[in-house]
């Protein structure tokens, strides 16, 4: 709503409103140019009613990337309808799909969040529940075994690395950006399942 004519929303429905202009906006550009005038002005509201719903730039921004995070959780969900492999391969191809759709705040995010405890948080809390994800679809009931846990931790911060790597290059092509990362983490998975049958030391 950009002509400024406000519309009374209850503050649940204010709030979502303008974090959902914030993620309009994060498609586009990064964080940082994210910009609080122009989300008030969008909603039709004032400079300073945005700020009775988030004390701070920053509280708001952390806001828009925990909604980004969820929703990038959210499509890349596994269809249990489908045979295992087929779940990771369809989840691998959302996961391409999404950070190709909104690139630049991907990869600013993930260069850019080390700097800020808020979004490091955000970021860490999305990286436990995939690794969490992952776990449950190799069917580890113990998530604290390690050699496990830390296969599949390793693999996500590997497709983050990776996919920002191939987000700059252009290279390989999508299609082998996903075999990529299909295979790394059936390879890992793997040799952690063997090792853990081998007990301590093996």
């Amino acid at each position: 709503m950009a002509n400024g004519t406000r519309t009374r929303l209850d503050p649940a429905a204010r709030r979502a409103q303008l974090v959902a202009l914030g993620l309009q906006m994060l498609s586009t550009r990064p964080l940082d140019q994210v910009a609080i005038d122009e989300i008030a002005s969008e909603a039709g509201i004032s400079r300073g009613l945005l700020f009775h719903y988030f004390p701070t730039k920053r509280d708001f921004h952390v806001a828009v990337v925990q909604a980004a995070a969820d929703d990038l959780y959210a499509r890349t969900e596994p269809d249990p309808t489908l045979p295992l492999r087929d779940q990771l391969r369809s989840s691998l191809e959302a996961f391409v799909d999404y950070v190709t759709d909104n690139r630049d705040a991907y990869m600013g995010l993930l260069r850019g969040a080390s700097g800020d405890p808020g979004l490091r948080a955000v970021l860490d809390s999305t990286r436990s529940r995939i690794t969490a994800r992952v776990l449950a679809a190799a069917g580890v009931a113990d998530p604290a075994s390690n050699r496990l846990r830390l296969a599949a931790r390793g693999w996500v911060a590997f497709t983050e690395e990776a996919t920002l790597e191939w987000l700059s290059e252009g290279e390989p092509g999508r299609f082998e950006l996903v075999d990529l990362l299909e295979e790394a983490l059936v390879a890992l998975m793997a040799v952690a399942t063997r090792l853990e049958a081998t007990g301590p030391g093996g």
